[in-house]
């Protein structure tokens, strides 16, 4: 239940061949001087493509789908459908994970079944006024309509966040656009 989880449902997605490596938050693998080299930070995700390094969740994804020899999840260079896409990926990770980071974070440390009561109506209602510019869009499809693109991976990884936390109660369409989301199978290999 990390950003990570967008990086590998990314790689799915494409059939990159990848490989995992798994870190223990729980143990600070992450902030190990090995890993310290990767990212300096001791954040995760990053990814290692030979000699490069790339951090940042939705940099990462990005720089998975363009290297798609089949361009699966970008709209094509120059396109408005372009344009879209970068305004919903940056749009998603300015204001959707600036309301959905402070709730998902009380909610980690609390047991399972606790979980869905960490958001308050405040904090529902806030990211709802945010969601209301995408009913349209989600009702209808994908982010970009009928073609889905990794700012649908994106938002869907931190809506996945929200519905942990309890933000998603009466969040409209993004509560059915997100179970489409999970019916992918890619969606459901990345969460395994």
């Amino acid at each position: 239940m990390t950003s990570a989880f967008r990086c590998r449902w990314t790689l799915e997605e494409t059939g990159l061949a990848h490989e995992v490596v798994h870190l223990s938050l729980a143990r600070a693998e992450h902030k190990s001087a090995e890993y310290l080299k990767i990212h300096p930070l001791g954040s995760v995700p990053a990814l290692v493509d030979g000699d490069q390094v790339v951090l940042e969740s939705a940099a990462i994804c990005m720089y998975i789908a363009e290297k798609d020899p089949e361009r699966r999840l970008v709209p094509p260079e120059g396109s408005i459908a372009r344009a879209h896409y970068y305004q919903w990926i940056f749009f998603s990770m300015t204001n959707i994970d600036s309301m959905v980071h402070g709730p998902y974070l009380r909610a980690f440390p609390r047991p399972p079944e606790l979980r869905s009561t960490a958001a308050t109506d405040d904090e529902r209602a806030a990211l709802r006024r945010y969601l209301n510019l995408l009913d349209d869009r989600l009702a209808a499809g994908w982010v970009l309509g009928q073609h889905f693109t990794t700012a649908d991976i994106i938002l869907g990884g931190l809506l996945e966040w929200a519905d942990v936390c309890g933000l998603l109660r009466d969040a409209g369409p993004a509560e059915g656009y997100l179970a489409r989301l999970r019916e992918r199978p890619a969606f459901r290999r990345a969460a395994d």
